[in-house]
């Protein structure tokens, strides 16, 4: 059992979802004061198929949310979202 986790985080991290990707793609696409990887995701709570992810935390002047940031494994990108109820959530993407 060991050996297959192990497998998996290596694959994880060898298909551009490690924690630094995840926080520059945030970086990227929300310009705060702080953004940060609070910590993994396993499942990734998303309404997509995305099945590893990290809870991340914004701080915006003065303001701060909280939100998931979720690999999708077949398009192999980085798909976000502020949590309900957060006051950043008004910077989601009105899908």
């Amino acid at each position: 059992m060991r050996r297959a986790a192990a497998a998996f985080l290596a694959f994880l991290a060898l298909s551009g979802c490690t924690r630094e990707e995840a926080r520059a793609r945030l970086q990227g696409d929300i310009h705060a004061d702080t953004i940060d990887i609070i910590h993994a995701r396993f499942p990734c709570h998303s309404p997509d198929l995305h099945f590893f992810g990290y809870r991340f935390r914004v701080i915006e002047k003065g303001e701060y949310g909280d939100g998931d940031i979720c690999w999708n494994m077949s398009t192999r990108q980085w798909s976000w979202r502020f949590l309900p109820g957060q006051s950043l959530s008004r910077l989601n993407s009105r899908d």
